[in-house]
């Protein structure tokens, strides 16, 4: 190292032709021992960093264990569907048209048989499909505050033990009651879950394949999502299905809690409580002899160092910038997320393939896997880019095009309801199936053939058309585009915001703050999806539809702007050098 630290020492000095001449030079051409350590420790770090690791096997087994979290987190709100239902019901093979069913996020497949069972009103739906998303907020805010007191590993087996609970709450519920403490429990698991997995696969991957492995926890959600669908399907004609629908999540909440007992924890979170020496062993399991020890010790010395510059981690030490900037950050990539209206454009979805002459009992079927297919596939294309592309790059790109789908289909829809305005009546409509069932206020009557207001009727007069809206010619080529805008924003969505603010978050806090502050934002997450799912029928209600998705185009916008101020590029650092990017 003497050679090395001679060459670095005398190019940083200033040279002139007199300076050898000049009085007390020679003092400083002489080696400073103290400036030679730093020096020299900078050499080695910068070395040690650029060393070429490689992560084992053992890495890709912890993460899926870890993700069946994600899993259930997409099983639990796939089996909320966001879409707007045509339910079955027993005794009729025709389809309920109830508005009121879609004032809140839609229990898919199941919400149906638990009205029939238990003779809810429209007040209790709502509790009952509700109550995830209560749930969720303090599952997540009782996750960040928790985590570093209790570990990253204790919360995830705990979230495994709230799921088993919640799905035989659910499967064996004799009443109401038990039934919405279920739910509400179920809530709970997803919000732990959708905030500790992603902050333990940071912590745990190599920083060149973060992205990547983090991101895996989005397709894990997006197939347990498709997994739901695919379940509801099965037994949905099946007596008492929907009970095997909510104990089926049971079985991989079981398997994950049997299993993560006999996996490490977390290497930054052992650090914290001082167990060092239990960090090395982890770290040297996570990329096994691609690495020296050198290269481990520094990474435990990189951890330590961040855990000593950011104190002991109190709610105080949000007032410093440190900390309270990527706290913003993580606040606007939630919020961006949920307020983008990705849970709005999926209620119109199934009306969407009905204006393109779906039949009925079809559309709910078709809608889900076409959404969740497309949101699958393109979750899938993230994962494989997003440590090449970067994850600013690839959210500042897709965000527009999101928008840009959104504004289609605003235009379209304002386009579509023109034709004929909304009246109370109904009577404009006349035979007009499509235009009819888009209105809130309306309900498509198949024994009287005609649109008849829904307001002051006994809902079970009113029903969807058995056999879907009679395809119109000059509506094919608004349906074209609708579809395609469509499938646009949901592709973008996947690419972008579907999983960055919850990788981007998990990577730009301090090892101390970091369980508390990811709370926090997970908590905006679900604090905005209550807000849209509550919102979002009145808003069509008052300023139509197509108002209503430019509205949510417009607060995009607005997000978006403050995004590509704000948020850095955290691909191919470690978490620590992320955190100093803050500090300066």
């Amino acid at each position: 190292m003497a050679s090395s630290f001679n060459h670095v020492t005398y190019q940083q000095l200033p040279s002139s032709p007199s300076s050898s001449s000049q009085p007390g030079m020679s003092s400083i051409t002489k080696k400073d021992p103290e400036l030679e350590e730093i020096l020299d420790d900078q050499l080695t770090s910068t070395s040690l960093e650029q060393e070429p690791v490689k992560a084992t096997l053992f890495v890709y087994v912890l993460v899926f264990c870890v993700c069946v979290g994600g899993f259930l987190f997409g099983y639990d709100t796939g089996g909320t569907s966001l879409l707007m239902p045509l339910l079955h019901r027993k005794k009729k093979p025709l389809l309920t048209l109830d508005h009121s069913l879609v004032t809140h996020l839609v229990i898919s497949g199941a919400l149906q048989p638990i009205q029939d069972e238990f003779g809810l009103d429209t007040v209790k739906k709502e509790l009952v499909v509700g109550a995830t998303t209560f749930g969720a907020i303090f599952g997540g805010f009782f996750a960040g505050m928790y985590s570093d007191k209790f570990g990253r590993k204790l919360l995830i087996l705990f979230a495994s033990a709230v799921f088993i609970v919640g799905a035989l709450l659910l499967a064996l519920a004799p009443n109401f009651a038990c039934l919405l403490v279920g739910r509400l429990v179920v809530g709970l698991g997803v919000g732990v879950a959708s905030m500790i997995v992603p902050v333990f696969v940071s912590e745990i991957a190599p920083k060149n394949i973060r992205g990547r492995l983090t991101t895996l926890n989005t397709l894990v959600i997006t197939f347990g999502q498709v997994i739901a669908y695919v379940i509801n399907i099965a037994f949905s004609n099946v007596d008492q299905g929907w009970r095997y629908m909510f104990g089926l999540a049971g079985i991989p909440a079981l398997f994950q809690l049997v299993v993560m007992p006999f996996l490490p924890e977390s290497p930054r979170h052992l650090v914290i409580s001082g167990r060092k020496d239990d960090a090395r062993m982890v770290i040297r399991k996570i990329y096994g002899d691609s690495v020296s020890d050198a290269f481990i010790n520094n990474e435990i010395d990189l951890i330590s160092d961040d855990i000593n510059n950011s104190r002991a981690g109190h709610f105080k030490d949000f007032k410093l910038a440190e900390h309270y900037k990527p706290l913003i950050i993580a606040c606007i990539l939630q919020a961006a997320q949920q307020l983008s209206g990705f849970n709005a454009a999926m209620y119109y979805a199934a009306t969407i393939l009905q204006m393109a002459g779906f039949r009925s009992n079809q559309n709910s079927t078709s809608v889900a896997i076409i959404v969740a297919a497309t949101n699958l596939v393109f979750t899938m294309v993230a994962v494989l880019v997003i440590d090449r592309v970067g994850r600013r790059k690839m959210l500042v790109v897709t965000m527009l095009t999101m928008i840009a789908g959104l504004i289609a289909l605003g235009a379209t829809f304002g386009v579509q309801q023109g034709f004929i305005p909304k009246q109370d009546s109904c009577a404009g409509y006349a035979t007009h199936c499509a235009r009819c069932v888009i209105d809130p206020d309306c309900g498509w009557s198949a024994s009287q053939d005609t649109c008849i207001v829904t307001k002051g009727h006994d809902p079970n007069d009113i029903f969807a058309s058995p056999t879907g809206c009679p395809p119109r010619s000059n509506d094919h080529a608004i349906t074209g585009i609708l579809i395609t805008a469509l499938i646009v924003y949901v592709a973008s969505y996947a690419l972008g915001l579907g999983y960055a603010p919850w990788l981007i978050q998990s990577e730009i806090f301090t090892t101390a703050m970091r369980g508390k502050a990811n709370g926090i934002s997970t908590a905006v997450n679900w604090i905005c999806n209550l807000i849209v799912s509550t919102t979002f029928l009145s808003m069509t209600d008052s300023i139509t539809t197509g108002g209503t998705y430019f509205f949510y185009a417009g607060v995009s916008l607005v997000l978006y702007i403050l995004i590509y101020f704000l948020v850095p590029e955290t691909s191919n650092r470690t978490l620590e050098e992320v955190h100093k990017a803050f500090i300066k």
